[in-house]
């Protein structure tokens, strides 16, 4: 507790504990959204699922909409966050490793929901699209840069722009009965090497 200048006691904000709360309502509307769909899911099914009263969450966030920014700008960090860290010494590894981390939610059981629950938000939230189309944004400069350095006729913006749309199309049906993230990743990986002739470059 402290004082302000007129004697009111005021309560001590724990910077630590008020993230950790907030990243742990945001974990929870994020399984609420990828199981029900952003409309269906109500204020009040977050608050159960997050254990909060409405009192509490909106302290954290104005309203519904605010939570799914939330989550997808955090997602957004915390990938650029790995992307920044990766080894840029070896070329062939950093490209691996950018597959890796772009695929890294393929297992992930709720991943199809999320696609489902943020594609026609996109169509009418110019926030939402534009936190999302900046992170895409970031990560093809990325993989152009990495492509442009290896032994490829490919064009490094053409390339990137091919691997990227070959990712989406792994998340559009990462949701589908029967669908092998072990298996898609590994056929990605043999797809990507022979449209940039690394099997030939050796």
């Amino acid at each position: 507790m402290t004082s302000n200048p007129r004697g009111a006691t005021m309560r001590t904000v724990d910077p630590v504990r008020h993230a950790q709360r907030r990243d742990a309502i945001l974990d929870r509307a994020a399984v609420a959204f990828a199981t029900k769909g952003f409309e269906p899911t109500s204020v009040k099914d977050i608050c159960a699922a997050a254990g909060v009263g409405s009192g509490t969450l909106f302290h954290y966030f104005a309203d519904k909409r605010a939570i799914l920014h939330a989550i997808v700008e955090r997602d957004a960090l915390r990938r650029a966050d790995t992307l920044a860290g990766l080894d840029e010494s070896d070329p062939g590894r950093r490209l691996w490793a950018l597959v890796d981390v772009l695929t890294a939610d393929l297992a992930d059981p709720l991943a199809g929901g999320m696609v489902a629950c943020l594609l026609p938000q996109m169509m009418i939230d110019e926030r939402l699209a534009q936190t999302m189309l900046a992170d895409d944004m970031a990560v093809h400069r990325l993989l152009a840069d990495t492509i442009d350095h290896l032994d490829t006729d490919v064009a490094p913006e053409v390339a990137a722009t091919w691997i990227i749309q070959f990712v989406d199309g792994l998340y559009l049906r990462c949701g589908d009965e029967g669908f092998d993230p072990a298996v898609e990743s590994d056929t990605l990986r043999l797809v990507i090497r022979r449209f940039l002739g690394l099997d030939r470059a050796g």
